[in-house]
């Protein structure tokens, strides 16, 4: 029996849905730590550090400024 089997038997057992969430929610975090899952992963991190603190904190402000602020009434 191949471990896929195994997985799918043990799954197949379990009863609760509490439990079978918990499974779930595990099996989407390994899922995001996978990095040959994640196959833009590279290209992304690869700009990772090429903003100064200076510009990253310009861009920031502009961000804050252009979009928290609530209009109208609430």
């Amino acid at each position: 029996m191949l471990v896929r089997d195994h997985i799918i038997k043990d799954i197949n057992s379990i009863e609760s849905p509490r439990l079978l969430h918990q499974l779930y929610e595990y099996l989407q975090l390994v899922k995001k730590t996978d990095s040959s899952l994640q196959p833009n992963r590279d290209k992304v991190l690869k700009f990772a550090g090429i903003l100064s603190k200076s510009d990253a904190k310009k861009i920031t402000k502009s961000i804050n400024d252009t979009f928290n602020q609530i209009e109208g009434e609430w």
